[in-house]
């Protein structure tokens, strides 16, 4: 029988499209109002502990405490984010790591084997795509001080297909593999505030800038490598299948822009992880600021912390 179109994130909650929509909106607020704690956290930092804060030695204390009071907010909840979702990545792999390629590629209904980890995983992407909507805002609040118009195009495209895969319920072992890939982000926005507060040499930085190139290789190349031969080659039929009405219903042209992107996603990390390679082989640490978001990548941009990727 036939599916009719589902509403929005409707196989992202037992309750269907309302409740989940509550839910991203009640995400939106949670990110906003963890923003604005670190926020006061900082400015009470300063107050307090103005040399702990920043190397007087190394850096100009009043530039340092302008960049951290005005981007420093945003940096920490990147960082919370980034933090979290790849603790509920690898959560999400752990789960859902004996399914079949079927249980591992589309979300059944209330009946499935899977039911609590398949919305467990919903609800990790609700999460991610409510922190997008978050982090959107605030670029364009501090426009173009948080990154141009590629981060806001990339924060878009993501958004897409986070909701896309909500909606139809597809991709929920895939999401694991791409957002553990936030874990680099996690050393990148520690390493933004180490060189913002003056610390940009020392034992610390080397051993941050390690741990950066480390979780990016484990992550982004060796895991997202893992997962794109185990969705294109040893899944492909249930990946064929995901747009027929009696499975998901998925419009192709939705998929393709899904599958599109955890490709070039793919390809992406595998350029910039060449990149990290090649400074390594050379001695260099200086790595790139910020990253590239995650699901799937998000590094080697200019004046924007790490992200999603």
């Amino acid at each position: 029988m036939t599916k009719p179109p589902p509403l929005i994130f409707e196989n992202s909650h037992d309750g269907g499209s309302l409740p989940a929509l509550q839910m991203l909106v009640t995400d939106i607020f949670t990110w906003e109002i963890l923003y604005q704690i670190s926020q006061f956290a900082i400015r009470v930092a300063f107050m307090k502990y103005p040399k702990i804060i920043v190397n007087p030695k190394k850096a100009n204390s009043d530039a340092a405490k302008a960049t951290l009071m005005e981007l420093g907010p945003s940096y920490a909840v990147s960082f919370v984010h980034s933090l979290y979702v790849t603790a509920r990545g690898v959560m999400h792999l752990y789960s859902l790591w004996a399914a079949s390629n079927m249980d591992k590629i589309y979300i059944d209904g209330p009946e499935g084997d899977y039911r609590e980890a398949h919305l467990e995983v919903a609800r990790t992407n609700i999460l991610f795509v409510a922190y997008l909507f978050y982090d959107m805002i605030h670029i364009l609040h501090q426009y173009p001080k948080l990154g141009g118009g590629d981060t806001m195009a990339h924060h878009m495209l993501f958004a897409f297909c986070s909701v896309i895969n909500g909606t139809y319920g597809i991709m929920p072992f895939q999401f694991g593999w791409l957002i553990v890939g936030e874990m680099s982000t996690i050393f990148l926005n520690w390493r933004w505030f180490l060189l913002k507060s003056g610390r940009n040499s020392g034992v610390l930085l080397e051993n941050v800038n390690t741990m950066f190139a480390g979780s990016f290789f484990l992550t982004r190349i060796v895991m997202y490598s893992a997962g794109i031969v185990h969705l294109y080659i040893f899944s492909m039929s249930e990946l064929k299948s995901l747009s027929s009405p009696e499975v998901s219903g998925v419009p192709l042209s939705a998929l393709g822009i899904t599958c599109g992107c955890m490709l070039l996603g793919w390809l992406l990390n595998l350029y910039w992880g060449s990149k990290i390679l090649r400074k390594v082989a050379r001695g260099r640490t200086n790595v790139p600021v910020k990253s590239t978001e995650p699901v799937a990548a998000k590094a080697g941009k200019k004046n924007r912390r790490s992200k999603r990727e």
